[in-house]
């Protein structure tokens, strides 16, 4: 049989191309996600969840997850043309309508899910997942991008403790300070895109600030979330160690992004600091609800 027959007939592409196609769920930051849920899982409940509890969480999170990216690829696609002309939608490997419909079926899935806690996981579940789809469809180009990035970060860990029946009143002060990690985390996510965003229209809060003070307001913003998580342990009555075992490598992160544009200002150091600036907020967010737990 000849080769380019026996390789047309291979599962191997058709496998290749639904891979491909399955990136429209952006599962790199969907997993991710579902680990740091998880993590947070295990020190609500001070040791491991149930089994039943964990996969229903982990479940919930991947689909919530999966509906955010599917509907950006779907929202994004006529920008992704100009810019990323790798992603799935652009390149014809799934159709613009099959991904909302997925978004949509993805979305429903994990508002089941999170109803399997009850009510209020939902309502604190929706916050997040509502958050996400609001940047997708519109916030992302507006001034107000970085608001769902702010209503996010607290929504997570809120719903987390909200599931498993761990709720406590000190997690109300997530709603002060950790919005402040969240603008971090969205200006520094866009940076390393501004300007092929700005070339294809993109207005959103970065790039009606510019590059310089965008990293200014990120580094600032993420400084006084540290600040202010210090400064609520005076009220809080803080497990220190557990606190200075996330703020300080949090600390650290910050400056190491600081520096790293410093001395070298570009691409690269923009791409570094966003993923210097993540590790940090997980580490800092993880510190600080071990803390008073």
């Amino acid at each position: 049989m000849d080769m380019d027959v026996a390789l047309a007939r291979s599962p191997a592409p058709h496998l290749g191309r639904v891979l491909a196609a399955a990136r429209v769920i952006h599962p790199f930051p969907t997993f991710l996600n579902v680990g740091a849920m998880l993590a947070l899982a295990i020190i609500a409940r001070d040791g491991w969840p149930s089994a039943s509890e964990l996969l229903r969480l982990g479940a919930a999170m991947f689909c919530a997850q999966a509906a955010i990216g599917a509907a950006n690829d779907y929202y994004d696609r006529d920008l992704d043309a100009q810019t990323k002309r790798w992603k799935p939608i652009v390149r014809g490997l799934i159709e613009p309508r099959t991904a909302l419909a997925l978004a949509a079926l993805l979305a429903l899935a994990g508002a089941l899910l999170a109803a399997t806690f009850g009510p209020l996981a939902v309502v604190a579940g929706g916050a997040g997942i509502g958050a996400g789809l609001a940047y997708d469809v519109r916030l992302k180009r507006s001034v107000l991008s970085a608001l769902p990035f702010m209503v996010a970060l607290p929504a997570l860990p809120i719903w987390v403790w909200v599931s498993l029946g761990e709720f406590m009143s000190e997690l109300w002060w997530l709603l002060p300070f950790a919005p402040l990690a969240g603008l971090a985390v969205h200006l520094s996510n866009t940076l390393p895109d501004i300007e092929s965003d700005t070339r294809a229209g993109v207005r959103g809060l970065p790039h009606a600030l510019g590059v310089r003070r965008s990293l200014a307001l990120a580094w600032g913003s993420f400084a006084a979330a540290i600040a202010f998580a210090f400064l609520l342990g005076l009220p809080l009555d803080y497990d220190w160690r557990f606190f200075l075992l996330g703020a300080v490598p949090a600390t650290a992160l910050l400056l190491a992004s600081i520096a790293a544009y410093a001395l070298r200002p570009g691409q690269a150091a923009l791409q570094l600091g966003f993923g210097l600036i993540g590790i940090a907020t997980a580490c800092l967010a993880g510190g600080w609800l071990a803390a008073v737990g």
